[in-house]
């Protein structure tokens, strides 16, 4: 009972989450976001349904868990195999507690902001600052000053000052898929945010539909990340003082093809 439980206060409290930030926010949209049924999730909330592992497991991905909370949610569940005490359990876990660290660094927009406001030619290493310069609270900008020093891609210089580590970050092929869809997702959140709060002069949204050779894909991200680096290096060669994002998003719209 206590693995159905769990699921049960974890989809009310994500749901509650994007009810409070889109307060038209639909339980049939959480449902096809979720991947089940309307009906389904309805009786899963009211604790008229149990949910098995492997559902438990889609949830888990659909809502973008990172590996620490996932081993926790469906530790819960009754194991099909024992797993030996000891070493290799004491190993499983310190990589699931690393792991968790990297997903929320990549996942979470504060943590990357942070990084690039430390670029800054003003900036100023106090959690205070960071906060006001950043739209966030002061207990976050702790929190995450705190995990990027543990990261060592930030450290406290002897008067307490927060100073930058790390010059550049790239991410590597090692890092969860999950926390880069996260990433993604939080992308599109925070531009729809730009959209209806920024001025026009601030921000610059374009898009075109086209019919595309598909065979060219591969060579088009490839052009894409050049652009994008030759725009990172035009836009950091002045006086840095803003930090913005630049968000790039190539998809299809026709359906149904394998490439």
């Amino acid at each position: 009972m206590q693995a159905q439980a769990a699921v049960q206060h974890l989809l009310r409290k994500r749901f509650a989450e994007a009810k409070s930030t889109n307060p038209g926010y639909s339980l049939r949209a959480y449902a096809r976001k979720l991947g089940v049924h309307v009906g389904s999730l309805t009786y899963i909330i009211n604790g008229k349904r149990n949910v098995s592992k492997k559902l438990a497991e889609r949830l888990a991905g659909r809502l973008a868990l990172d590996p620490q909370a996932r081993a926790e949610l469906l530790g819960l569940f009754p194991q099909r195999q024992k797993k030996r005490a000891g070493a290799v359990e004491i190993a499983t876990s310190r990589y699931l507690e690393v792991n968790a660290a990297q997903f929320r660094m990549m996942s979470e927009w504060e943590h990357l902001g942070v990084l690039s406001l430390s670029k800054c030619d003003d900036f100023q290493g106090d959690t205070s600052w960071i906060a006001g310069r950043l739209g966030i609270s002061e207990a976050r900008s702790r929190a995450v000053t705190e995990r990027l020093i543990s990261l060592n891609l930030l450290s406290r210089a002897p008067d307490g000052t927060i100073i930058r580590t790390a010059e550049s970050i790239r991410t590597s092929d090692d890092v969860a898929e999950l926390s880069i869809r996260q990433h993604h997702d939080e992308n599109l959140t925070l531009a729809k945010e730009s959209l209806h709060r920024d001025p026009v002069l601030k921000r610059d949204f374009t898009s075109i539909t086209l019919a595309i050779d598909p065979k060219k894909l591969n060579e088009a991200k490839e052009r894409i990340r050049t652009f994008t680096d030759e725009l990172c290096d035009f836009l950091e060669s002045g006086e840095r003082t803003e930090v913005f994002r630049i968000s790039t998003q190539l998809f299809p719209l026709t359906k149904d093809r394998d490439y």
